[in-house]
């Protein structure tokens, strides 16, 4: 008898505890209670809830005090009649239901033949939130795509609710890798805050400050922001939430197609382009387009309104950029320096002997070896006319491509009035380019680049049960992943001999690193070589399940469930080196000509503080 005492205390204890792990849900529903006027409860009363696309309808029955709910349903807009014996017909007409929201709709029926009616719109029916004390901002596709977004990202509609302020310093919004959601919400950290997608997890878990995919504007349905006071099925994360719907087909076809442009025809010089008299503008294009489907799905000699029951929506977007780069002035050694005559530095007889070398310096040639002549290549020649304080200088303008595209298909099935099945997908594919070498030391110049890319990719599958008119069990499993690949491009091919052998054998076939003038000028003696961090490529999949069930008993709705996630983490490199190269004074098995630039042209090195990475590939699973 003790035993089965504490095995029962533990079942109701585990019972207890389940609504505060299970995890944040975009599906909502609409209850009540059905009486008649003079407030006594009516039982058996048949509801009929159906949406105004056509593709959803719910059925159910008051219980013995007359209580309702029909849970498990999407943010959308419906219908809802009630049907009683000896009553007159009850139609409440479009109802708005915000994404996760509770909304209760008493429904008072007045005696009379079942074929009068009564009719209240969606305006009349009062629909103030009084089952939870959830702060939120709701907004609806139609809002979304009234709205105009600097740089068409999602996220930005987070702006909208009160108590967010953007931390991301980003104006014209980015999406792929360079997305950002900083966010800070009721004054809690950026990183605390999560971001569902038809109830699936959307959080870039490696970095914590990105998306894994970011779906186009005109593919949502409904964008909702929780700030304070939501319930324990939101509890993940300490700062705020946002649930975001995705469209779904109707009983009709519908679809958009759109494009956005810029272009550097309606822009002015930069401030640095103008430091140049003979620059041009740099080219700086933005097409943003695609289109957007969505309807039943026609089944040959099955197609009238009983029988769509299968509905689907799809969208695709193309983004094609080139954005401008330009680096400040950077004195650059002049032409004469780069053929190792340094009499520009001290014209005349009087400059100063090199006590170590008998060498008068710097009115004096230097010999250019196999190194030099290399490394030389990294720096390019001085602007025409262009000077830094007296030196000759370089501006450099580059317009790098940057491409993105998506696709994003949804299909909901109703089985019947009591199952409803959801799959949808979205892959991402960007592709972008940086003016330097990618998470290295930073360089002066822009001859190398880091060719970044990836896909991104999200699934949910979501199953809506209505067991009983008054049980209900709803299941999402998801999988969002981003990968990670990093490639150097443009750099220059190693002599051959090359006598400064193993320095550059960093997994690019030996060509050369970028290079950064120590002091911003060629002659305060300093160099920094960057390796750059690549090849490297990296993923980061997250895997997540969750189950919420809602029992109603009585006058009471019950909900409890679970939540289980972990990610996968996949990282391999290649080998390289990565380190500081400069040309001063400390080697003295190759003289010193007292000046950094020729120094580098001799294949002076004066020292070289290096990591050596080798090639690794782990995998690593964690629960979240």
């Amino acid at each position: 008898m003790k035993a089965f005492r504490s095995r029962s205390i533990l079942v109701l204890l585990a019972v207890l505890c389940l609504p505060f792990v299970s995890r944040a849900q975009d599906t909502g529903y609409i209850g009540g209670t059905v009486i008649d006027k003079t407030g006594a409860a009516i039982a058996g009363a048949e509801i009929t809830l159906k949406n105004l696309a056509g593709s959803l309808t719910r059925t159910t029955v008051s219980n013995g005090d007359g209580a309702y709910v029909i849970p498990g349903l999407p943010g959308d807009t419906y219908d809802m009649t009630v049907t009683a014996k000896g009553f007159q017909k009850f139609t409440a007409k479009k109802i708005v239901l915000n994404v996760g929201e509770k909304a209760r709709i008493d429904v008072s029926m007045t005696v009379g033949a079942i074929t009068e009616e009564v009719v209240v719109t969606g305006e009349s029916v009062a629909q103030v939130e009084t089952t939870s004390s959830d702060l939120t901002s709701t907004i609806t596709g139609k809002q979304i795509d009234n709205l105009v977004l600097n740089g068409r990202n999602f996220t930005q509609l987070v702006n909208l609710a009160p108590g967010v302020v953007s931390q991301t310093g980003q104006d014209d919004a980015k999406v792929g890798v360079y997305g950002n959601v900083a966010y800070s919400m009721n004054g809690g950290r950026t990183e605390y805050n999560n971001w569902e997608l038809d109830g699936g997890d959307n959080m870039d878990n490696g970095s914590n400050s990105t998306l894994n995919v970011y779906p186009n504007p005109e593919a949502i349905q409904e964008f909702k922001v929780l700030t304070s006071n939501y319930g324990a099925q939101y509890g993940r994360n300490g700062s705020g939430t946002v649930e975001v719907e995705t469209k779904s087909g109707t009983s009709s076809f519908h679809g958009s197609a759109f494009e956005y442009l810029r272009n550097e025809f309606f822009n002015a010089k930069s401030w640095e382009e103008g430091a140049d008299p003979s620059a041009k503008k740099a080219p700086y294009k933005k097409h943003d387009f695609g289109y957007t489907i969505g309807g039943p799905v026609y089944i040959p000699n099955h197609y009238n309104s009983d029988k769509k029951k299968t509905f689907f929506f799809f969208s695709e977007e193309w983004r094609r950029e080139k954005n401008p780069h330009t680096t400040g002035l950077v004195n650059v050694p002049s032409d004469a320096e780069r053929g190792g005559n340094f009499s520009d530095l001290c014209p005349g007889t009087d400059c100063p002997i090199n006590p170590a070398t008998g060498l008068r310096f710097p009115s004096d040639t230097v010999t250019i070896d196999p190194v030099g002549s290399a490394l030389l290549a990294l720096i390019p020649k001085a602007s025409p006319g262009l000077t830094n304080n007296g030196f000759p200088a370089v501006l450099q303008t580059v317009s790098l491509p940057e491409t993105w595209r998506e696709e994003l298909v949804r299909l909901d099935h109703n089985f019947n009035d009591k199952y409803r099945v959801t799959f949808r997908y979205i892959h991402d594919s960007w592709q972008t380019q940086t003016e330097n070498p990618l998470w290295g030391n930073g360089t002066s110049f822009e001859d190398i680049n880091t060719e970044f890319v990836g896909p991104g990719s999200s699934f949910v599958a979501r199953l809506n049960a209505n067991v009983t008119p008054t049980l209900l069990n709803e299941f999402v499993a998801s999988y969002t992943a981003d990968h990670i690949f990093l490639t150097a491009l443009h750099n220059p091919p190693l002599p051959s001999p090359f006598p400064m052998g193993l320095l550059f054998d960093n997994g690019q076939g030996g060509k050369l690193p970028a290079i950064s003038l120590g002091n911003n000028t060629a002659y305060g003696g300093g160099f920094s070589a960057d390796t750059g961090y690549f090849p490297w490529n990296n993923a980061n999949p997250v895997y997540t399940y969750r189950d919420n069930v809602t029992k109603i008993i009585a006058n009471h709705t019950l909900q409890f469930g679970f939540y289980s996630a972990f990610a996968q983490k996949n990282e391999q490199n290649s080998p390289y080196i990565q380190g500081i190269l400069t040309f001063d004074s400390s080697n003295n098995s190759i003289p010193s000509t007292g000046n950094g630039f020729a120094d580098l042209l001799t294949g002076r090195i004066a020292a070289f503080s290096q990591v050596n990475l080798q090639a690794k590939y782990y995998n690593r699973y964690r629960i979240i």
